[in-house]
């Protein structure tokens, strides 16, 4: 399973938590997967890029004080670190609302912007493919 797929099973599972508390748990899971996957962001650059490119990020981080200096680009896991933080002093609204940006990353942009290689290895199979497999109809 690549790191897009993996993507998308947590934030498919996070549509049913109600507890905030879970729902916060589940978010750090959801932000580590997504800034350390090679296959979202090839580089560090590209994850720089993207908080340029997306406002949500940049007001989010601005609300809780933390500001993103550039040496933070420079490690993604000094990054996911700091994200941490952000993570466990945010609201759970602000939360919500981040986590829409990165549903729509996983589910819509990452192929239509070619984000993601999306090149399958050698007999590895698309989730896709995988689920028609699994469902498929009787004869």
């Amino acid at each position: 399973m690549n790191d897009l797929e993996k993507l998308r099973n947590l934030l498919h599972s996070l549509k049913h938590v109600k507890n905030d508390d879970i729902y916060r748990s589940e978010a750090y899971s959801i932000y580590i997967t997504f800034f350390l996957s090679t296959e979202i962001f090839n580089n560090n650059k590209d994850i720089q890029d993207f908080f340029e490119k997306n406002p949500e990020f940049s007001h989010f981080i601005k609300i809780y004080k933390m500001g993103l200096k550039d040496y933070l680009f420079k490690s993604r896991t000094v990054l996911v670190g700091r994200f941490i933080r952000i993570i466990q002093k945010a609201d759970i609204g602000d939360l919500k609302s981040i986590m829409k940006v990165i549903q729509n990353i996983a589910f819509f942009e990452a192929k239509n912007n070619k984000l993601v290689n999306t090149k399958l290895k050698v007999n590895e199979e698309n989730y896709y493919d995988s689920l028609l497999k699994q469902f498929k109809r009787g004869d």
